[in-house]
């Protein structure tokens, strides 16, 4: 017996996902399909950067999309994280055949990245300056 919706596996005599409140199914779960990297993609870099918060917002663009993409040097942001002066650049691939509405969306992020005001442009003077 298991649930269909998380996957957990329950002894014969119940009925009833004890988390999820639908019922279970008999037998065991189906296994998913593990998903790994498949070499033969034809991919495409659509941003590089060593920001780690528009890396961020970037992987949230694509996912919302539906894009599936690929971090290259993704195991510098674990160094990062570690040594913060470190800024190490890392590059977002998506399949060619997704290439055109992922840059789409990069072009939109860099533009909200373009407008933000930088600090101390407010016309305030900055420390150590005569205003």
């Amino acid at each position: 017996m298991y649930c269909p919706q998380c996957r957990c596996e329950y002894r014969d005599g119940f009925t009833e996902c004890s988390d999820c409140h639908v019922p279970l199914l008999a037998g065991t779960p189906p296994q998913e399909p593990v998903d790994r990297f498949d070499p033969t993609l034809d991919l495409v870099v659509v941003l590089e950067t060593n920001d780690r918060i528009q890396l961020a917002f970037a992987k949230g663009l694509l996912e919302e999309a539906g894009i599936p993409f690929f971090i290259l040097g993704q195991i510098a942001t674990l160094i990062q994280d570690v040594d913060g002066f470190l800024h190490k650049w890392v590059r977002v691939q998506v399949p060619r055949d997704r290439e055109a509405e992922a840059r789409e969306l990069m072009e939109e992020l860099l533009q909200a990245d373009n407008s933000l005001p930088d600090a101390g442009e407010d016309g305030a003077a900055e420390p150590g300056e005569n205003a």
